[in-house]
């Protein structure tokens, strides 16, 4: 059987587009709000009315655009993936189209169950069509739907309305929705480009939501972005000239500095000419001051902010943003989406780093044919090929330069906390590139050769290498240093484990001795198999005494050797057994779920330094809870690619979620432990980082929790 057949989509097309595609209801109305731009408009409300009463519940979106004629609506509004604004790119009024993908309109389907657009020209032409979106989900084929739609003389201005009614999950709305809406909206257009007479109002009318009940609002971007601490700002062009303007407002009178270099990517990650605006803020509390005093003030009553609410603003406000004509690309900006994974370099190094919760970015990026980044048909986000990958790596490139120059003045103003962490500072004593870099700067505004340069570093390298016996030297020392500071803060377990078999040791050797002399006198059998019997209780005792020794060996050791494959499971098992006294005694239960033969490469005394320390602590205070439930420490593991993760928690009191927001539980000599030295998380965190790895505190209600990540033994 042959023949010639055409594909016939199903009704049900429509509704997938709506509910598959796009991602969510913000979604769907920032969608249309967009439709609303490329009509040319200089006005959009957004009206919720009657949520309260699902029978007389709308949704209204209303602009005065150029509108739609009845062939438009017809030809083209009604042609699912329409290719007219691609073709067009530019509206009448010379906006660049931010509705490219023709889908937009159907973003209705998932705000309501019924549409109904009135939509006038500029000739005062008014066409209409009511939509039930359910008939799209019959059994029925697309082109077997038909809409009314009419067409009449009104002589209103230009403009379309949207009618809504409602589903179900827009009556389901709280408070929290209405303030997520808000902020979409406040992020949707960019507050560092001046949008051509384009305001976005929205009115909640009977919504049953206190807060947001018979109001109207003026969407304007948050209050606080021209009171950043550091700024870097410019432009990157199409080949990866970088031309940045540096900005510090944390002290008076610091002029601009400009930083131009170029960014050496391959031809096929280049992603267009660039527009960036970082802003950074500073987070510890006499930051936060700062930027208050700059006049950070509630824009109703005119009075300051206080410090929470500035921190609470701040992480709405902070991410890193991409914006295309003016308008944002979601979900990037959005709190808690770090895209640019700053969060964990910042763990690697938090002095120098910024943090997605410290950073408002702007990045401004060309249309798709210029800078070849793609959206995605369901809105979130790029496409992820070499030109995505190009945009992260320059971005990060011009942050680095920020981050620099932040870190150089945060020095030497004493800001921030300092903290000295022996093995960054070792590194740091030893590091070369930083001189390296300098002198090349220097050197090239005289015009000297390349060759010379490159001599002059050869130079500088060869007294690095001649430096590193001293510098392994000196980290065996600081090893043992640290071991022996573990071992004096659990000197009371090793005494307690200790006592008993030195106690037994010390009564029945007199008593043995005694019952040899008699035993040589005259001979007996009883009193031979007594002594027999002690000397076998000795030789237990004595091998509990060896274990001991044994278990505390990597603390006392002075010398670390060379980097192995560690097995974990073991080390964790010797550490319970270390305490095994001490929890028994608290009834602590001590679960080991540590896979076995899990490795890590580098040395096993400071893994059993970390962890004892860490075991110590919990020791503390799990007896401190006010909760009477079974006290516990749980140990686990996992891989993540080529790292090990170990995770520590224990269900005590936990810690407070500022300080390990600030990391402060990690300082030397911090310690909310009374008479404590402060001295156990530090080092725990230092001898982590000998072996290339990190020791994070993360905030769990339900106890500590440390997290230990490790290079992989395999």
């Amino acid at each position: 059987m042959k023949g010639s057949y055409k594909f016939r989509p199903s009704a049900r097309l429509i509704r997938t587009i709506g509910d598959d595609i796009i991602k969510d209801v913000y979604a769907a109305v920032i969608e249309l709000i967009k439709n609303a731009y490329d009509a040319d408009a200089n006005n959009v409300e957004l009206r919720f009315i009657d949520l309260a009463s699902p029978e007389k519940a709308r949704i209204i979106i209303k602009d005065d655009g150029h509108g739609m004629n009845y062939e438009t609506v017809v030809n083209k509004w009604m042609v699912p993936a329409t290719g007219d604004k691609v073709s067009r790119r530019k509206s009448p009024g010379g906006r660049y189209m931010q509705g490219r993908k023709g889908i937009g309109r159907f973003a209705t389907s998932i705000l309501g169950n019924t549409l109904l657009m009135e939509t006038t020209d500029e000739s005062g032409i008014t066409t209409t069509v009511l939509i039930d979106w359910s008939i799209f989900s019959a059994e029925k084929y697309l082109d077997e739907i038909e809409l009314l739609v009419e067409s009449r003389t009104s002589g209103q201005k230009a403009g379309t309305e949207l009618i809504i009614e409602p589903r179900e999950r827009v009556f389901e709305w709280t408070e929290k929705e209405m303030e997520l809406l808000i902020k979409e909206f406040r992020k949707l257009v960019s507050p560092i480009m001046e949008k051509e007479d384009f305001h976005i109002g929205i009115e909640f009318n009977n919504t049953g939501i206190d807060n947001y009940n018979n109001i109207q609002k003026k969407i304007e971007p948050f209050p606080m972005l021209e009171l950043f601490d550091y700024r870097l700002s410019g432009e990157i062009d199409e080949k990866g000239n970088v031309s940045l303007v540096y900005e510090n407002q944390v002290e008076k009178n610091i002029p601009p500095e400009k930083i131009n270099f170029h960014v050496n990517l391959d031809k096929g990650k280049l992603c267009g000419p660039l527009a960036l605006d970082f802003r950074v803020f500073d987070r510890e509390a006499r930051a936060i001051e700062d930027i208050i005093k700059r006049g950070l003030k509630d824009p109703d009553t005119g009075k300051y902010l206080g410090k929470l609410e500035t921190r609470r603003l701040l992480n709405e406000l902070c991410g890193v943003a991409v914006y295309r004509n003016g308008f944002r690309i979601r979900p990037y900006g959005e709190p808690g989406y770090d895209w640019l994974l700053l969060d964990k370099e910042r763990v690697q190094n938090p002095s120098l780093k910024v943090g997605s919760d410290q950073i408002a970015g702007f990045i401004t990026i060309a249309d798709e044919e210029i800078s070849h980044l793609e959206e995605k048909s369901a809105r979130d986000g790029l496409k992820e090929n070499n030109h995505y990958t190009g945009l992260v790596e320059i971005a990060k490139k011009c942050l680095a330069e920020l981050e620099e120059q932040r870190f150089d003045f945060r020095r030497k103003t004493g800001r921030g906390r300092k903290v000295m962490k022996i093995e960054t500072e070792l590194k740091a004593l030893f590091d070369f590139e930083i001189l390296k870099n300098a002198i090349k700067r220097e050197l090239r505004k005289s015009d000297v050769s390349p060759p010379t340069l490159t001599k002059i570093e050869n130079i500088i390298e060869k007294t690095e290498r001649r430096k590193i016996d001293t510098l392994e030297q000196i980290k065996d020392t600081v090893a043992m240093y640290q071991g022996q500071i573990t071992l004096g803060k659990i000197i009371m377990v090793i005494m307690h484990e200790g006592r008993k078999p030195l106690k037994y040791l010390k009564e029945q050797s007199p008593r043995i001795s005694r019952w040899i002399r008699e035993l040589q006198e005259e001979y007996n059998t009883y009193l031979l198999d007594k002594i027999i019997d002690r000397l076998e209780d000795t030789k237990k005792e004595s091998l509990l005494l060896i274990g001991l020794f044994n278990r505390l060996d990597p603390l006392a050791a002075r010398k670390r050797g060379k980097r192995k494959n560690i097995d974990i499971y073991n080390v964790v098992k010797r550490a319970e057994e270390l305490f095994k006294s001490e929890l028994l005694r608290e009834k602590i239960k001590f679960t080991n779920e540590v896979i076995p033969e899990v490795t890590f490469w580098g040395w096993e005394q400071d893994f059993y330094i970390a962890l004892t320390n860490l075991i110590d602590n919990s020791l503390y205070w799990l007896p401190m809870s006010d909760d009477k439930k079974e006290m516990q420490i749980t140990i686990s593991s996992q891989y993540e690619d080529k790292t090990v993760i170990i995770d520590y928690r224990d269900n005590g009191p936990g810690i407070a979620e500022k300080y390990i927001e600030d990391a402060l539980i990690f300082e030397p000599g911090f310690s909310t432990k009374p008479g404590g030295t402060g001295l156990g998380l530090a080092i725990a965190g230092e001898t982590i980082e000998k072996n290339n790895g990190v020791l994070r505190a993360l905030y769990d209600p339900e106890g500590a929790y440390f997290r230990i990540e490790l290079p992989s033994g395999e």
